[in-house]
């Protein structure tokens, strides 16, 4: 009997202010949390959808998503959905990622790409597109957390309620822990510097 196939779709701003509320972590190894929420099931794909942080509202916070960035698009199997945030609202409001997740889903659903979809966000905006997927006889499988600072309660009823919890176990286990920088190598030798 042949595998069911899985594709995740992440909205990666929804899925890093969770990670950030609820445990404060702030990203995930991508790969290995998405093997572990798919289980024995064959994976197709992993859609992240996310856009730039405003650099001149902090270099810092810019610098790290950037690197994290940089990290997951060379994972093999990855699709980058990119938006972008508009300046001109206070604060600046993230648009096109969510869209273009949601387009993915219903244009993978109709192509018939997979058996069973991961969504991973807790956005009841994604709601009209898993009513589509499921009249089309797929499963989908909302992956988010289930506290009282996030959660998923209007959008998970939509996926006919299948539900995965995002525990601080899990959110731990596959904690994204960024690749330490390369150190200078050290001039001391030992031997007194002479002045």
């Amino acid at each position: 009997m042949d595998k069911e196939r899985a594709i995740v779709f992440i909205d990666g701003n929804n899925l890093y202010k969770g990670l950030r509320d609820c445990y404060g972590i702030e990203r995930l190894d991508l790969e290995p949390f998405c093997r572990h929420i798919i289980q024995d099931r064959e994976l197709i794909a992993i859609y992240y959808a996310d856009a730039n942080f405003i650099r001149e509202r902090g270099t810092d916070n810019y610098d790290k998503q950037q690197a994290y960035f940089s990290y997951i698009r060379q994972m093999k199997g990855l699709i980058f959905l990119k938006g972008y945030y508009n300046k001109y609202t206070d604060p600046p409001t993230q648009k096109l990622a969510d869209v273009s997740l949601a387009t993915c889903i219903v244009d993978l659903c109709h192509r018939d790409q997979f058996d069973i979809a991961y969504l991973v966000a807790g956005d009841v905006d994604y709601a009209p597109a898993i009513d589509v997927v499921v009249r089309q006889g797929k499963r989908v499988i909302n992956v988010y957390f289930d506290t009282s600072r996030r959660n998923s309660y209007a959008l998970r009823r939509h996926c006919q309620g299948f539900f995965k919890n995002i525990t601080q176990t899990i959110a731990e286990q596959y904690k994204y822990i960024p690749p330490e920088k390369e150190k200078p190598e050290s001039c001391d030798s030992g031997d007194p510097i002479s002045k």
